[in-house]
């Protein structure tokens, strides 16, 4: 009987220690596991646009899954009771202590959808070139024109940026010399105030740009007017995408598509000296013969390096025949540019709608007791 008298003291307490918990799963799970869920999709994510870079050195198609739904199904359950066990301390003496039935079970399933994005919208998303305002709204949020230029623009008026490197590597050594020099140029113009891009006030359809000499920068304006072989006495160009339109107060651009940017930053990929070897990826060459070095062009953007282990330093590796390939983490400049392609491709490919099949995956259960 005494055992009894103990249970029916505990059990207030046990009850309300279950009841507190109880009430409190919702908000500490949405605490524990919302961080967690974004890391882990925005690391996937991070990872499979640099496994399709690759893929795309390698001449592989590309493929990407959307993250559909992510649904968190859990459970907790309580018990309480009488139906405990009598232990006997001193069998001698038959004292005894009754101790009460308690537990609890808990249960947690993710479910993630993951569904293919393609189909004719898509597709065209992707092969389309990106748009000239996002890649001026780029410049003006921040991003260096050497670095969007570099990634997105494939010519401005006669410079141009390796255009047969927007497909599979080429063969041949491409020309883009003269047009990183201007884009270097324009780097030191939008530090200093020397030029604005933006909507012409004038006519709301045109995109212009816009110079301010001084003693300081006239030497820059110069030059850059040079290599686009745009006349000296204008200050104010307009912006347009048809190469047949010539004129003197026209700039001309030819923008890249995403699929055509992750063909160019694919050869900034280190391909391992066994895969050369065995002829399954193309090789750049002087008309000599000698081999050309991307990372002339490419390392001021992006470099990609590979291992044959697992690197303990890297912002995102993936494996990939048999080798791991990873951008390092102390590589700002890379990393720079990986954003930027990621937010680019997010842009492009946002309103596409992904299509069937798609592919569920359980995660696993997760029991406490």
């Amino acid at each position: 009987m005494n055992g009894k008298r103990k249970l029916l003291k505990l059990l207030p307490v046990a009850l309300s220690v279950f009841a507190v918990g109880c009430g409190s799963v919702g908000p500490v799970a949405i605490r524990r596991d919302h961080g967690n869920f974004n890391q882990a999709i925005a690391h996937t994510l991070d990872e499979q646009l640099l496994l399709n870079i690759v893929r795309m050195r390698y001449l592989e198609n590309a493929l990407f899954l959307d993250v559909g739904t992510v649904t968190d199904s859990r459970s907790r359950s309580y018990r309480a009771g009488t139906d405990g066990t009598t232990v006997f301390v001193d069998p001698s003496d038959k004292i005894m202590e009754f101790v009460p039935a308690v537990g609890f079970v808990a249960s947690q399933t993710p479910t993630v959808v993951y569904t293919p994005m393609q189909g004719q919208s898509f597709v065209k998303r992707i092969f389309s070139p990106l748009p000239l305002p996002i890649v001026l709204n780029a410049i003006q949020s921040g991003w260096s024109a050497s670095r969007v230029f570099g990634v997105f623009v494939e010519r401005i008026n006669n410079l141009q940026n390796a255009p047969t490197a927007s497909g599979p590597t080429p063969t041949r050594v491409p020309s883009c010399e003269e047009f990183y020099r201007m884009t270097q140029l324009l780097d030191t113009l939008l530090r200093e105030g020397g030029i604005t891009m933006g909507i012409d006030p004038e006519d709301r359809r045109c995109l212009v740009i816009q110079f301010y000499g001084n003693e300081t920068n006239s030497q820059t304006i110069r030059e850059i007017k040079e290599l686009l072989d745009l006349p000296q006495r204008s200050d104010r160009f307009i912006f347009q995408e048809n190469f047949l339109a010539v004129s003197d107060s026209a700039l001309r651009l030819r923008m890249r598509s995403i699929q055509s940017a992750l063909f160019y930053l694919g050869n900034g990929v280190e391909v391992p000296a066994e895969h050369l070897d065995a002829g399954i990826v193309s090789v750049t060459r002087y008309p000599n013969g000698d081999a050309f070095d991307w990372a002339s062009i490419l390392a001021p953007l992006f470099t990609v390096h590979a291992s044959k282990e697992r690197p303990a330093n890297a912002f995102v590796a993936v494996e990939f025949r048999d080798h791991w390939f990873y951008i390092s983490d102390s590589d700002v400049t890379s990393k720079s540019t990986f954003a930027l392609l990621a937010s680019a491709f997010s842009l492009q490919a946002g309103d596409a709608q992904s299509v069937a099949p798609t592919l569920s995956v359980s995660i696993g259960d997760r029991n406490g007791g």
